[in-house]
């Protein structure tokens, strides 16, 4: 059964992956899967429980009392609550891993509006240096008329 749970981890974790976005269901399914584990491996304890406490109780080896049932349960809590922990941390990581992602994406889409309009800035400012530079030889120009005027007056 664990195999086939494994499985089960393994195609959701496929799924995961090729969608972006980690929503409730998926936290919920996951929880479920991981639940299903723990079921899985609770009853494959007791029925190993069982077989030994039959050995025992053929031996009259082992006395069950309380006290083991309850130590039992608290070992059953204490695994459900690791799993549990464990899924919201996954969850948190999960979407603490998208927000990231989503902040790059965006970082990248800034980081591109910013270079194409560097880029159409220093065209521009080609453009003016060379507008400078054809007015400076229109002055010249004009300069050098004006000087050939004056002296030929």
């Amino acid at each position: 059964m664990s195999e086939e749970n494994g499985l089960r981890q393994r195609q959701r974790a496929a799924e995961r992956a090729a969608t972006t976005q980690y929503t409730a269901k998926d936290f919920q399914l996951e929880v479920l899967d991981r639940l299903a584990e723990v079921q899985d491996l609770a009853e494959s304890l007791d029925e190993s429980w069982t077989k030994k406490l039959e050995a025992v109780r053929e031996q009259r080896l082992l006395k069950f009392d309380s006290r083991t049932l309850v130590a039992l349960g608290a070992l059953a809590l204490s695994i459900t609550g690791y799993v549990i922990q464990d899924s919201r941390n996954t969850a948190k990581q999960d979407s603490e891993i998208e927000a990231t992602k989503t902040r790059v994406l965006r970082l990248e889409q800034i980081a591109a509006t910013n270079t194409e309009a560097r880029i159409r800035t220093e065209v521009q400012l080609g453009e003016l240096h060379e507008g400078q530079n054809e007015i400076k030889t229109m002055i010249q120009a004009h300069d050098s008329a004006s000087k050939k005027d004056l002296a030929r007056k």
